[in-house]
C-alpha cells in the first residue's frame, strides 16, 4: 500500500525509519480491533523513550460510553508495561482524527511538542499521513502543574 507523506511539522526527532515503523504498527493493530457494533476499525501505536513501539486497537462495548479507543488502549499499554515517558503516537482508521479524550491522555504522557501521526486510509487505494504537534490538536490542555496537582 503506497502512502502519501503530507508533511505538517518535523518529526520531533523521530527517524523516517522509526515513524514508519509506527504507522505499520497502528495499521497492523487495526487488525484486533472489536468493533462489532460500528465496524469502525482503529489501530494506534505509540512510541517510549525506551525506543520500545506500543499498539492498542478500539474495543466497543454494547454500553458505548465504555468504548475504549486504540490511542488510549496504546497508551495505557506502554504506561502498564513501566513507560513513563512517550515520544510520539500514530492512529490510523479511515478518517482517522483522535478525539478529546484520547488528546488529554496523550498531554498526560507526551510533551506537547511530540508528533501525533494521523494515517487516513480512505480513499483506501491513496492513504494520506498528516503530522502535528500535540499543543495544535489540544490547545489549552488541562495541565496538572497548572492546578497545583
Amino acid at each position: 500500500m503506497a502512502i502519501k507523506m503530507k508533511a505538517r511539522v518535523r518529526r520531533g526527532g523521530i527517524s523516517k525509519q522509526r515513524e514508519a515503523a509506527l504507522i505499520r504498527a497502528a495499521i497492523k493493530a487495526r487488525e484486533g480491533a472489536y468493533c462489532p457494533y460500528s465496524n469502525y476499525k482503529v489501530g494506534a501505536s505509540v512510541l517510549g523513550a525506551s525506543g520500545r513501539i506500543y499498539t492498542g486497537c478500539n474495543v466497543e462495548n454494547s454500553s458505548y460510553g465504555l468504548t475504549v479507543c486504540a490511542e488510549r488502549v496504546a497508551i495505557l499499554k506502554a504506561v502498564s508495561e513501566g513507560e513513563r515517558e512517550l515520544k510520539a503516537v500514530c492512529v490510523a482508521a479511515k478518517s482517522a482524527r483522535p478525539c478529546g479524550a484520547c488528546r488529554q491522555v496523550m498531554a498526560e504522557f507526551l510533551p506537547m511538542d511530540s508528533p501525533v501521526i494521523i494515517v487516513n486510509l480512505e480513499p483506501e487505494n491513496k492513504p494520506v499521513v498528516i503530522r502535528a504537534a500535540l499543543a495544535k490538536m489540544l490547545p489549552m490542555a488541562f495541565d496538572p502543574a497548572d492546578a497545583g496537582l
